[in-house]
């Protein structure tokens, strides 16, 4: 994991804005199933909320123009997000990843730094670890717990799945196809961060 995590710090420098933005909405669209499968079991938050922000960021990166108030929107989507005391479904914390990770990519969209590509990323990862640790019953406090966690199916597909938009960033030449490409990619159902059809209780 620390060998990723350098390695996706070099990749996300090298980009301009927009590249690191699209990632960061990547990481956002695998993220939103997992938002709607909490309001679908605890008849919580508005996922439709979400929605209209993560729009409003492909948007941003299509036609790089700043929404009017992105800070509006951002803590738009912060008020979806749920106690985590409060909710019993395995999807509470995923609920409230997704929505801190978009109301930080939405703040992001003036500079795009890698500080905050790196944040979202860390999300997106975060997501997966609180994910299996509940469902699985791992002990976070065993001794070899990082490298459990770092070789299981789940996160191995995230990390996967960051690295393929990294290099599709890269190698691209027109702008609105890759575009086209990321969102498609991102928001099919093999490609959110964690499997919706498992019980959750």
């Amino acid at each position: 994991m620390i060998a990723y995590s350098s390695g996706l710090r070099l990749k996300l420098a090298a980009m301009p804005a927009w590249r690191r933005v699209a990632f960061m909405a990547c990481c956002c669209e695998r993220m939103f199933p997992n938002y709607e499968r909490f309001q679908r079991e605890e008849s919580y938050g508005d996922a439709t909320v979400l929605r209209s922000g993560l729009d409003v960021v492909w948007e941003w990166v299509a036609a790089n123009v700043v929404p009017l108030d992105p800070e509006k929107v951002a803590s738009a989507c912060e008020e979806q997000a749920p106690f985590t005391g409060e909710h019993a479904s395995l999807y509470t914390s995923a609920a409230l990843d997704a929505s801190a990770a978009l109301a930080a990519t939405l703040r992001a969209l003036a500079r795009a730094p890698v500080e905050s590509a790196i944040e979202v990323a860390s999300y997106a990862t975060d997501t997966v670890d609180l994910f299996v640790q509940s469902s699985e019953d791992i002990d976070p406090t065993s001794f070899d717990f990082e490298d459990v966690m770092a070789a299981h199916p789940l996160m191995q597909s995230e990390l996967e799945l960051q690295w393929e938009s990294l290099q599709l960033l890269e190698r691209c030449t027109d702008r609105t196809a890759t575009l086209a490409e990321l969102r498609a990619h991102s928001s099919s159902l093999c490609a959110c961060s964690l499997p919706l059809t498992s019980s959750s209780g």
